[in-house]
């Protein structure tokens, strides 16, 4: 890590955030997933130095040492990583937002697409209702339907068991919420690098409770408080085919009310195999002719 940090936010809420790679190096701000955290950006920091990349990172709201912001939303997490690259005097600079950092990339893209250098997707999010419930795994089934017919509360008693279970077992309740995910993401986590890299991350998240994973959610599962159309940044997208996190075809759906710049499909890959392509994705949203001066 290179350094870390907080900056203060409205209402005396900080924001956590590290940085990694090389000083002075390309941009990033890199969006983590839901349920995650600062901690554990990558399984292979080198890739950073090879990359000359200077990645930042931070906690949600309530995620890792940031506060907790239970009316937080999607654009209001924009606007806390927009700070931080206020705070880091970063006036151009890519993102990248993973899984469930997704929809708060492309909200960056929406609040401030002057700034953006190239946004990426890896595995991200859709709005909901372009979801088909179907082609979810169980948990997110159930925690979609919860949060769409019985609300707020109903959607955190059906999380606080797991939630409950990270802090001592974090590859355990994943292994245990992926049951029913393709065989190819079951045996993605078996892989020890991806077991340290979650199980770092995900410690982190819950060190201080259940909050933000119970908050990010529902800001997820419930309506965004922008649309898809405003999103004025060209879109770089990496998917699995077989994901049944995010799953491809409301992927398609979501791409269709997006500008998009690339969209690659990777074969016979579920929800984590963009992994393997990690250093494809840096390098293409980190593309030297892609920066422009501060």
């Amino acid at each position: 890590m290179l350094a870390e940090g907080t900056v203060e936010r409205p209402g005396g809420r900080s924001v956590a955030w590290a940085a990694w790679g090389v000083d002075g190096g390309r941009r990033l701000l890199q969006l983590h997933g839901t349920p995650g955290s600062r901690i554990g950006p990558t399984r292979d920091l080198g890739t950073y130095d090879r990359l000359s990349a200077h990645v930042v990172t931070f906690d949600r709201p309530g995620y890792g040492r940031s506060t907790p912001h239970r009316e937080r939303t999607i654009l209001s997490v924009a606007d806390d990583a927009l700070a931080i690259a206020d705070d880091l005097e970063w006036d151009r600079f890519s993102v990248l937002g993973i899984s469930g950092g997704g929809p708060h990339a492309l909200a960056v893209g929406a609040r401030a697409p002057e700034r953006v250098v190239r946004l990426g997707l890896a595995v991200g999010g859709p709005p909901p209702e372009l979801v088909d419930p179907d082609d979810l795994i169980a948990i997110n089934r159930e925690g979609r339907r919860r949060a769409l017919e019985e609300g707020r509360e109903s959607l955190e008693a059906f999380l606080a068991e797991p939630a409950a279970q990270i802090p001592s077992d974090p590859v355990g309740v994943l292994e245990a919420a992926m049951a029913d995910a393709p065989p190819v993401d079951r045996e993605m986590l078996q892989r020890q690098d991806v077991r340290d890299l979650l199980a770092a991350s995900l410690r982190e998240a819950f060190a201080n409770g259940p909050v933000g994973w119970f908050d990010d959610s529902w800001a997820l599962s419930t309506q965004w408080d922008f649309d898809l159309e405003d999103v004025a940044v060209p879109v770089h997208m990496w998917y699995g085919e077989l994901d049944r996190n995010v799953p491809l075809r409301a992927v398609r759906a979501m791409a269709a009310r997006l500008t998009v710049a690339s969209f690659d499909v990777i074969p016979d890959s579920g929800h984590l195999g963009w992994l393997a392509r990690e250093e494809e994705v840096l390098q293409t949203l980190l593309e030297p002719t892609a920066e422009r001066p501060s």
